[in-house]
C-alpha cells in the first residue's frame, strides 16, 4: 500500500506540475482568469495522470477495457476535483490577490484532493486484479 501511495504521489506531483504550467501560461499569457484556465488546464493533467497511473502505479489492476476505465477515472477525479477546487476558490475569494499567483491556491486543492482521488482509485477503480473483473 505504501508503494502504491508513492507511486501515486509521484504521478500527482507530475500531473501538478503539468496543470500548475499550463495555468500559469494560460493566466499570464492568455490573460484568462484563474477560474476559465483551471479547466484545460485540470483536463490535460487529468489524461496524463490516468495513463501513467494505469503503467505505472496500478498495474495490471483495473479494466479492460481502457476507454471506460478513462471515463471512471475522470469521474473520480472530479470528486477530488470538488474539494481542490472548493479550496481554490475559497483562496481566491478570501484572498483575492492570490488570483496573481494561481499556483499557491492550486497546491493548497490539490493537497485536499489528493486523499479522495488515492482513496477512491485504490479502493475502487484499482481494487482488482483486470483478469479478475470479468470472473
Amino acid at each position: 500500500m505504501i508503494r502504491t501511495l508513492r507511486k501515486f504521489a509521484v504521478v500527482g506531483g507530475l500531473g501538478f506540475a503539468i496543470e500548475a504550467v499550463l495555468l500559469t501560461l494560460f493566466v499570464k499569457l492568455a490573460g484568462w482568469q484563474p477560474w476559465y484556465a483551471r479547466i484545460p488546464s485540470f483536463l490535460t493533467a487529468v489524461l496524463v495522470t490516468w495513463a501513467l497511473n494505469r503503467r505505472y502505479t496500478f498495474a495490471g489492476r483495473g479494466l479492460e477495457r481502457s476507454s471506460v476505465e478513462a471515463v471512471c477515472y475522470i469521474l473520480i477525479q472530479a470528486g477530488g476535483a470538488a474539494v481542490n477546487l472548493a479550496i481554490f476558490s475559497a483562496l481566491l475569494i478570501y484572498r483575492p490577490t492570490l488570483g496573481e499567483v494561481p499556483v499557491i491556491p492550486l497546491a493548497l486543492g490539490s493537497v485536499g484532493g489528493f486523499a479522495v482521488n488515492f482513496g477512491a482509485s485504490n479502493a475502487f477503480l484499482y481494487a482488482r486484479r483486470r483478469a479478475e473483473a470479468h470472473r
